[in-house]
């Protein structure tokens, strides 16, 4: 699904196609040829390399829906090897040892994409459950984060059949479970059909919820996508292959950290637990927000200080920046005590905050209208209007009004203010397309006036 949608939205030279389960050399090149041209035949290695580049600059992808045969992995591993200039090649396949992926890398000549690159993380999930409108906590996030590992198969269909049985999240994985869980079942059988008998009967005990203590049999059947991940810790088989609770022996619970809550919008607030933080001094609050504003929460100390002491010698910012670090520590530890400062903010060579635990109103509402231009662009309207309606709940004012004369905050503001008044324009225009009717006053965007 990723590789198709990055086909179709992403590049304008990208061709796809099938690679089945056991396909020999003949089949891979016939299933390339179909992608170039439906009347191409082409019956060897060389063929193929001189259609590719003739057609150049391309990108083409080959979804190895099951792993093919040797013979078929060998003419893959040639055109890898002898690709022709300005043509890129996509492999979408469960099994990265089929293709020594590990070599690849290794050399530079290919990047992975992993389970772990593919997982939702707490905010993906925050964003999805907002714009399905399924009730959540963020003990509801992390509790789903946690028992799905975040593989997006699960999350994905566990939301979207929470939204349809109108639940909340808290409820979502069990409901999912209770409605969808005999075709997951079948999902998992399927992928199993062309795998060895051993390897079969080592994923239906792992689903039975039997406990593997063999690290190599574990990391035989993650290398080959079977359900199994690495983690820090080890390999472990992914959690929601399993009813059963069998699967805390792989690794510790974390408990869960209660989320900070920082609004930009209108006058600003950061709390814990519905309690504000107090700060040391003015210049600590403003160096969180200036870190609160950029998406990944991450700022260098040198960016810091040329934006708050343009003017000073190196050592004595340096000696600024350590000030603020220790006050906002300070600040922080009088709600969460100094042993949970890191779970929200660190200082290194960048000072950072963890956006797994701070949730920032301003993120939200940049990721709701991103996706909502994308799905408009597409002319997906039903989709766009519902990240444009959960943008416009999140702009509950201009940004950072006790700010506004700071530079690092005035053309931001300028930017998302353009950017809500876009939001208001289509979910007006999309409201009379799709004739659409406000269920309640909630339902509406909340303009706010310059």
């Amino acid at each position: 699904m990723a590789i198709l949608g990055y086909l179709q939205h992403c590049t304008p030279h990208g061709k796809y196609s099938v690679v089945g389960a056991g396909s020999n050399a003949q089949a891979v090149w016939t299933g390339i040829a179909r992608a170039l041209e439906p009347e191409l035949e082409l019956q060897s290695h060389e063929e193929v390399v001189a259609a590719l580049a003739s057609r150049a600059p391309l990108e083409l992808a080959l979804d190895c829906a099951a792993v093919p045969d040797t013979e078929g992995i060998d003419a893959i591993n040639a055109l890898i090897e002898e690709l022709p200039n300005d043509v890129s090649l996509l492999i979408a396949c469960r099994s990265r040892a089929a293709f020594q992926v590990g070599r690849l890398v290794a050399q530079g000549t290919a990047s992975l994409c992993d389970a772990e690159r593919l997982a939702f993380d707490g905010p993906g999930i925050r964003h999805l459950a907002e714009t399905l409108e399924v009730p959540h906590s963020h003990a509801d996030v992390l509790r789903l984060l946690e028992v799905t590992d975040g593989w997006p198969h699960v999350v994905s269909s566990a939301l979207r059949k929470a939204a349809e049985d109108n639940c909340g999240l808290s409820q979502a994985f069990e409901n999912w479970r209770l409605r969808h869980g005999h075709l997951f079942n079948e999902f998992v059988a399927d992928a199993l059909k062309h795998v060895s008998e051993k390897d079969s009967d080592l994923v239906f005990k792992l689903m039975s919820g039997s406990y593997l203590d063999d690290r190599q049999q574990l990391q035989a059947l993650e290398e080959q996508g079977l359900f199994v991940v690495h983690t820090p810790d080890g390999y472990r088989p992914l959690r929601a292959l399993s009813r059963s609770r069998i699967y805390d022996r792989y690794g510790r619970r974390v408990q869960a950290v209660t989320p900070m809550q920082v609004r930009l919008f209108g006058w600003f607030r950061a709390e814990v637990d519905r309690r504000p933080i107090e700060w040391i001094r003015r210049r600590d609050r403003q160096l969180f927000k200036y870190l609160a504003l950029h998406p990944g929460g991450s700022v260098s100390r040198a960016e810091l200080g040329q934006v708050f002491w343009p003017d000073a010698e190196k050592h004595l910012v340096a000696q600024s920046l350590r000030t603020a670090c220790s006050n906002i520590r300070k600040a922080l530890a009088q709600i969460v005590g100094f042993d949970r400062v890191d779970c929200y903010f660190r200082a290194g060579d960048e000072l950072a905050l963890d956006l797994e635990n701070v949730i920032v109103d301003v993120n939200g509402f940049v990721a709701h209208v991103n996706d909502g231009d994308e799905q408009y662009e597409r002319g997906e309207a039903r989709a766009a209007h519902a990240h444009y309606r959960s943008a416009g709940r999140l702009y509950r004012g201009n940004l950072l009004i006790g700010d506004a004369h700071e530079p690092w905050v005035a053309t931001l503001s300028t930017i998302l203010e353009h950017r809500h008044v876009m939001v208001l324009e289509r979910l007006s225009q999309i409201s009379a397309e799709l004739d659409y009717q406000p269920t309640a006053e909630a339902d509406l965007p909340i303009a706010s006036g310059s």
